[in-house]
Formats: C-alpha cells, structure tokens, sequence
C-alpha cells in the first residue's frame, strides 16, 4: 500500500468540477476541527465568498454580494487526476451568500 501526501496550500486555489465537468468553483478556504487531539478536515469552501473570507474582508467594505459554496469532506475527490471534483450533485450543497 502507498501512502501519498498532499499539502493543503496545494488545494488552494484549485478549480473543482462538477460530475458532468463544470466548473464549481475554486478551493478559497479549508476548514478543519480539533476531535480528540487531532485536526480532522470539515468542508472547503469554494467561490467569492470564500475568498473574501479568506481575506478577512465584508460584503459592506465593497458593497457587494459574494456567494460561497461549502462542500463537505465526503462530497469530494481531491485525488482525482484532473483535479478536485465532486462526488455529488452540486444541487446537494450548501450555499451562502455573504
């Protein structure tokens, strides 16, 4: 059995595609909790959104509606060749919109 590493920083940024090809969104922000000792990924967050806060940054400093898409750990292939895709329908994730 081979083990492969993969740093999160490497996800950052990276396009995820739908089942059908589309484009989703891109990796903004990762997000992992503390269960007994150990940090355990959540969800990543794709979009605007995301990005705006990863930047620590508000709707009101622009003025403008940014939408982020959560996906959570298991709705996701990061090791898929052609880069990160989903592994459900997209109608299947949560959306907010900041």
């Amino acid at each position: 059995m081979s083990t492969r590493t993969l740093r999160l920083e490497q996800l950052i940024g990276q396009r995820v595609d739908s089942v059908d090809g589309f484009v989703v969104g891109r990796i903004e922000e990762i997000r992992a909790e503390r269960h007994h000792g150990q940090l355990e990924l959540v969800e990543y967050h794709l979009g605007a959104g995301a990005l705006f806060e990863r930047w620590s940054l508000t709707r009101g400093l622009f003025g403008l509606r940014a939408h982020q898409i959560i996906v959570r750990w298991d709705q996701i292939d990061i090791t898929h060749r052609g880069g990160p895709r989903l592994l459900c329908p997209v109608g299947e994730l949560k959306k907010r919109t900041m």
